[in-house]
């Protein structure tokens, strides 16, 4: 069973992650439930190779 403080930790980065990606075409949502699948390093690579939304 996973430690609860790692558990907040890694769901506040996927937070992170969607915050950054609000302007996004995924939006908040999107990239957060994205972070949460495949990590929040690999979404947010994504999200700096990515254009904001017009």
């Amino acid at each position: 069973m996973m430690h609860p403080v790692v558990v907040i930790t890694y769901l506040g980065l996927c937070a992170i992650v969607g915050l950054l990606g609000r302007d996004r075409a995924l939006g908040f949502g999107g990239s957060f439930i994205f972070a949460i699948i495949l990590t929040p390093l690999i979404v947010a690579i994504m999200l700096l190779l990515t254009q904001p939304k017009h």
